[in-house]
C-alpha cells in the first residue's frame, strides 16, 4: 500500500505529540516563553484544526471539531488575542485523539482524490499530496512543542 509509509509517519509524529500532551497540567499548557507567539494548547489546536481542513474540508464540510476552534487556532490566530476560554486540554487530546482514528479509517482510494483548490504556491494536486503536508505540518509544530516543554522544565527550577 503506498500511503502505509505515510501512515506510520503521521502516527509515530502523533504518539509523540500525545505522549508531550499528557505530561502537561493546564497551567503549563498556557506558557507561553519569550520570543515565541504562542503556548502548547495553541500549537496542539492548531494541528487539530489544519489537519481537519486539510483532510476533511473543516470548517465548510460537516466535522466534529467544533467550528469555534477555527477562530482559537487557525494560521494567524493567537492565545493573547482570544477573546473567551479556549478548550481544554483534555477536550483538545480527546480530539485529536478521535482525529487520529478517523484519518486510520480513511480508504486507500481516498488518497488519489483530485484536489479541487490547491494551496496557493504549493504544486498539490491531490489528497495524498495534503497528507505530505500535513506530515511536515505536524513534525515542524511538535518541535515546537518540544521546545516549549523544554523551557517549561527550566522555569519550573
Amino acid at each position: 500500500m503506498k500511503t502505509e509509509g505515510m501512515r506510520n509517519q503521521f502516527f509515530l509524529t502523533r504518539n509523540k505529540l500525545k505522549e508531550v500532551a499528557d505530561h502537561l497540567s493546564e497551567p503549563e499548557a498556557d506558557f507561553q516563553p519569550e520570543g515565541f507567539s504562542n503556548t502548547v494548547r495553541w500549537q496542539l489546536g492548531h494541528l487539530l484544526v489544519s489537519a481537519e481542513s486539510f483532510m476533511f474540508g473543516y470548517p465548510q464540510v460537516g466535522s466534529p471539531v467544533p467550528e469555534i476552534y477555527a477562530s482559537f487556532f487557525e494560521r494567524g490566530t493567537a492565545p493573547s488575542r482570544w477573546q473567551r476560554s479556549a478548550p481544554s486540554l483534555t477536550e483538545l487530546k480527546k480530539q485529536l485523539e478521535a482525529q487520529e482514528k478517523r484519518l486510520a479509517e480513511l480508504p486507500d482510494e481516498y488518497w488519489s482524490e483530485k484536489i479541487t483548490s490547491p494551496i496557493p504556491g504549493m504544486d498539490i494536486k491531490d489528497r495524498e499530496g495534503l497528507f505530505h503536508l500535513l506530515l511536515h505540518h505536524e513534525a515542524m509544530h511538535l518541535g515546537q512543542i518540544q521546545s516549549i516543554k523544554r523551557l517549561i522544565a527550566v522555569e519550573s527550577r
